[in-house]
């Protein structure tokens, strides 16, 4: 199989948007908003007696092994989604690179069964590479958008940066901003991991969904969506149990 290099590894496009300018200390200050978004980067790949097949594969050789049968989908689909028999779905992973919120992290944090590495303000200079928002999801009109950065945003983004004029560090002015503050992650989740977080937070899939917030169901959504393509033939067993909601 050809490897590609890892030098100047390819970059996500957010498609970030400049919101507000402005000047203080002869320094321009600036700030961008962004959508929250999933993309999917990695997925588990079958190898060895598998290699070539879907990671389908993967799920109905676990379960070949758990109740000593033949190769048969169905069992997967009746014990492994239908009466939730969770471990061997666990076999298959999905590697994503994603943008939202500082609530967002938050929130998506409580899921503990899965990897996360996030953008760490100590390191981040949003004075030189400017500040990226997520507008709240109660903000609708372009007036309390521009409300918004002006008596929030840009005085937040001000104290930041007076703290870092008076000598303090990175890691203590990021306490002057906000949960509104965008932030890039790489995140891995398993199909079990995903199936059960998407019951639970994705409005357009579930109907327990319509009770999380807007944001995290657009990420888990576009988690769960990107995945179709691997799992040809359990997807749609996926979606069904997904729109039967958490019980």
């Amino acid at each position: 199989m050809t490897q590609l290099s890892l030098e100047h590894l390819p970059q996500q496009k957010w498609n970030k948007k400049l919101e507000y300018v402005f000047t203080h200390d002869n320094k321009e200050l600036k700030i961008y908003s962004v959508e929250p978004q999933a993309k999917l980067i990695g997925v588990t790949q079958p190898v060895g007696i598998l290699e070539g097949y879907s990671m389908d594969a993967i799920l109905v050789k676990a379960f070949e092994k758990n109740y000593k049968t033949p190769s048969k989908p169905k069992v997967v689909e009746t014990y492994g989604f239908e009466q939730m028999h969770g471990e061997p779905i666990e076999l298959v992973g999905f590697n994503f690179e994603c943008i939202f919120d500082r609530a967002i992290e938050a929130e998506i944090n409580r899921y503990r069964h899965n990897s996360k590495n996030y953008e760490s303000g100590r390191y981040v200079d949003y004075i030189k590479h400017g500040l990226t928002i997520i507008f709240p999801d109660d903000i609708k009109t372009e007036q309390e958008k521009q409300e918004f950065l002006h008596d929030v945003v840009a005085w937040d983004l001000l104290k930041y940066y007076e703290v870092l004029k008076n000598g303090g560090k990175r890691q203590q002015a990021r306490r002057r901003l906000g949960f509104y503050t965008a932030v890039e992650s790489v995140f891995y989740i398993n199909l079990r991991s995903l199936w059960h977080m998407a019951r639970q937070r994705s409005s357009e899939l579930s109907p327990n969904g319509k009770e999380a917030e807007p944001q995290i169901g657009t990420v888990v959504t576009e988690m769960v969506k990107s995945i179709e393509p691997y799992l040809p033939r359990f997807y749609n067993t996926l979606i069904e149990q997904i729109s039967k909601g958490y019980r």
